[in-house]
């Protein structure tokens, strides 16, 4: 149960509440949050971060901690602190996205519209903790991500029967932005096989069955070029290569299979993350196209509709 702010006039105040490792932590959280932010008469935009920053920081804790954990807001000389403790000493991730991604940014969010924020080690676990002042409220741009430090890509290794696929030319801002899609509808998809997990009720049998299907077959096998993209941040194109054996080309083309009906899914409202633009939905079914012929047919890779090998 919430525990009230302290009864006094002045700073600083505080209010705490206990959250369960559910889904619906993220709603009640934001509820909470929206509800101390007008108690506290605390500026609308500012208020606005401080929400989306807790909802970031309660889905990252049920998603990755999966742990009860504790959210706390704190309120001194105009500056709102809030932060999550959670009961898992694993580290907390940072992934670089654009500032204006709808979902699956996680501490990416936290960092771009908190003026400061930071993880600081507990005797039982760890608290993600971010800081938003009042003065906010008169405008002006979030302050950007840090930048992340990518390792090398590890090489496309052939193994025994397997054969090289190379993907010519890949728009480098549209993969990343298929990226950032997979992870947004994937962490959703986390979400809700959490939910299933901890209740006995069941969602549409659509999603249950996208879980079923595509979460559980499939999330560890779309990252697969990340850190060779990122490297090539600001660049137009860049070309990807990889190995896979023949019977690859039927799986990928399932995959793609299911994220166009993830898509439905998305268009029809049963999921929160939103469609991806049509250039992304290309730029897959490229992809798939392209391991498809070079594994079948051992055809000449081609770069995408509009590009050009080394343009």
């Amino acid at each position: 149960m919430p525990e009230p702010p302290t009864r006094s006039a002045r700073h600083p105040q505080w209010a705490r509440i206990d959250l369960p490792r559910n889904p619906s932590s993220v709603g009640t959280a934001r509820r909470f949050i929206e509800g101390r932010v007008s108690a506290w008469s605390f500026p609308r935009r500012a208020g606005e971060q401080l929400v989306l920053i807790g909802s970031e920081l309660v889905t990252n804790a049920v998603l990755h901690a999966r742990t009860d954990l504790t959210l706390t807001l704190e309120l001194e000389d105009g500056r709102a602190r809030i932060s999550v403790k959670d009961q898992s000493q694993a580290p907390a991730t940072l992934r670089h996205y654009r500032t204006d991604a709808l979902t699956g940014r996680g501490l990416g969010v936290v960092a771009a519209l908190s003026d400061s924020w930071g993880i600081s080690a507990a005797a039982d676990g760890k608290v993600v903790w971010a800081e938003v002042a009042a003065a906010n409220d008169a405008g002006g741009e979030a302050p950007r991500p840090p930048q992340l430090r990518n390792g090398p890509a590890p090489a496309a290794t052939e193994l025994p029967g397997t054969r090289p696929v190379r993907f010519l030319g890949v728009p480098v801002a549209t993969y990343l932005e298929l990226q950032a899609h997979n992870d947004a509808l994937f962490r959703e998809l986390e979400l809700i096989s959490i939910e299933l997990e901890a209740s006995a009720a069941r969602p549409a049998a659509p999603l249950a069955e996208l879980v079923d299907q595509l979460y559980r077959r499939f999330r560890s096998q779309r990252d697969s070029y990340r850190d060779v993209a990122a490297k090539a941040r600001g660049q137009r194109t860049v070309d990807l290569q990889t190995h896979a054996p023949p019977a690859a080309a039927g799986a990928a083309q399932s995959y793609l299979d299911l994220l166009e009906r993830a898509d439905e899914l998305c268009r029809a409202g049963l999921l929160l993350t939103t469609e991806p633009p049509a250039p992304v939905r290309e730029l897959r079914r490229w992809f798939v196209e392209e391991m498809v012929a070079q594994l079948r047919d051992g055809a000449t890779p081609t770069p995408p509709p509009g590009e050009t090998v080394g343009g």
